[in-house]
């Protein structure tokens, strides 16, 4: 007898194509059977109604900070995410059996794979100026940390070099290559000095080609704009000609949000130019929602650091320009915010993702938005049940209703960016029920902790 059956749904997997309207049984964590309108169906515990909507794999975010944060992970399963990869941007966890143990004894909302960030292991080797490069005993020591983090069980290695400008391409390397020898993969935030910084984009691909590992370049769109971001596009397909692994993740945003003490929102270029300072909007603290003025941004960043901005280039278009590459992968960039608080992306991507590229501008078929949203990050995360959507594999399903499915959130001052979507009907969890009808189950923590 089956768990769960799934009836009345339209039954989408973007490894084999299918599409047809049907059932789907679930039983003991996995996908047991995919059945059509006409077959005749096993007997179930519980019998899940469809309504009608679209059911898919359940979506995989590949570039998340939920670093063990439940409200992080909450928001994520309310959009369909059943997977998390965490550890971005050069942080992550430190004690990695500390990190796993703690997963696994209060239980998460959604699977979890953390990486372990090239920030960390600079300061837990004794590198804490992030201007300067680390010592030669420094590098010998974040090499072994490395190392140990991965025998612990980290799935790969992240770096944020524009939080880190002083760590030289050397450094980077003999670090990156730390991870190819052990099998992981490398994701990183590029240097990215100045708008049009090819160069920094060459050196993250590169690694690819140096190390030999895979390579995912993180949240493209908010790293290039414009011109620039045509011309990084064209550059991302020059190294896939030639077979490097180079995979690619962008959000739905221009916007971007950072902690104010970033070197992203350096005085040097915002002090000269004042237009610039009010394109920043605090999302945290003590100006939360406001849009920012010389004093506000002078104090945020001498006293309220740690606070994080949100700085609006203005037309979301270059988001659709990023996504005009193919292979471009969905992520969401969430990180945990007091409620209120934050960045919308944590609680809106995926649905929007849907609602602009699919229902109103057409630029995707339904099967390549779910690609992007699921394949490609099992793919690029080595995540080979799941995905998809055959007998065998994992019992992460998120079902759609096609016609309610939009974002609710907004940025502080304009809304609760951590409002959460509608369309999002019935969510499983390694074949647990986490979301019925658009309500969480209290209590359910289906997660799993991927170690590697």
């Amino acid at each position: 007898m089956l768990d769960y059956l799934i009836t009345n749904a339209r039954i989408v997997d973007p490894e084999s194509g299918a599409d047809f309207s049907g059932s789907l049984g679930v039983k003991s964590g996995k996908i047991d059977g995919l059945y059509k309108a006409s077959s005749p169906l096993p007997s179930a515990r519980e019998t899940i109604d469809g309504g009608g909507g679209i059911l898919v794999p359940g979506f995989i975010d590949i570039h998340a900070h939920s670093d063990n944060s439940i409200p992080c992970a909450d928001k994520l399963l309310a959009m369909g995410v059943t997977t998390a990869v965490s550890g971005n941007c050069g942080y992550s966890a430190v004690d990695f059996p500390g990190f796993f143990s703690a997963f696994e004894k209060d239980g998460y909302p959604i699977n979890q794979l953390e990486q372990v960030g090239h920030g960390v292991l600079r300061r837990a080797a004794g590198q804490g100026d992030i201007n300067a490069a680390a010592t030669r005993s420094q590098i010998d020591k974040m090499k072994r940390f490395a190392s140990e983090a991965f025998a612990d069980g980290a799935c790969g290695l992240s770096f944020g070099l524009e939080y880190d400008p002083g760590a030289p391409p050397e450094e980077v390397i003999e670090i990156a290559q730390t991870a190819a020898d052990a099998g992981r993969f490398i994701s990183i935030h590029g240097r990215h000095t100045k708008p049009d910084d090819l160069d920094s984009l060459h050196e993250a691909l590169n690694l690819a080609v140096i190390t030999g590992a895979p390579v995912i370049y993180s949240h493209l769109v908010y790293m290039f704009l414009g011109d620039a971001l045509k011309e990084a596009l064209r550059v991302i397909e020059e190294y896939r000609s030639k077979n490097a692994p180079v995979w690619v993740d962008s959000g739905m945003y221009c916007a971007f949000s950072t902690f104010a003490g970033s070197p992203c929102f350096d005085e040097k270029y915002f002090l000269d130019k004042e237009s610039e300072i009010m394109r920043l909007r605090a999302v945290t603290g003590i100006y939360c929602g406001q849009v920012m003025n010389r004093e506000k941004y002078i104090d945020m960043r001498a006293n309220h650091s740690s606070e994080s901005f949100v700085y609006d280039p203005g037309s979301n278009d270059d988001v659709f320009t990023a996504y005009s590459l193919p292979d471009v992968m969905v992520s969401t960039d969430c990180i945990d915010y007091k409620p209120g608080e934050g960045h919308p992306q944590g609680a809106a991507t995926y649905p929007y993702f849907f609602r602009m590229l699919v229902k109103e501008r057409g630029q995707f078929s339904l099967h390549e938005a779910v690609k992007r949203c699921t394949l490609l990050p099992a793919k690029a995360a080595g995540l080979h049940t799941k995905g998809r959507l055959s007998p065998g594999m994992d019992g992460d399903i998120t079902v759609l209703d096609w016609e309610r499915l939009r974002e609710n959130a907004d940025f502080p001052g304009s809304g609760n960016p951590g409002a959460p979507p509608s369309g999002v009907k019935h969510v499983f969890v390694n074949g647990v029920l986490s979301i019925k009808n658009e309500k969480r189950i209290p209590g359910v923590n289906a997660g799993f902790c991927i170690k590697r």
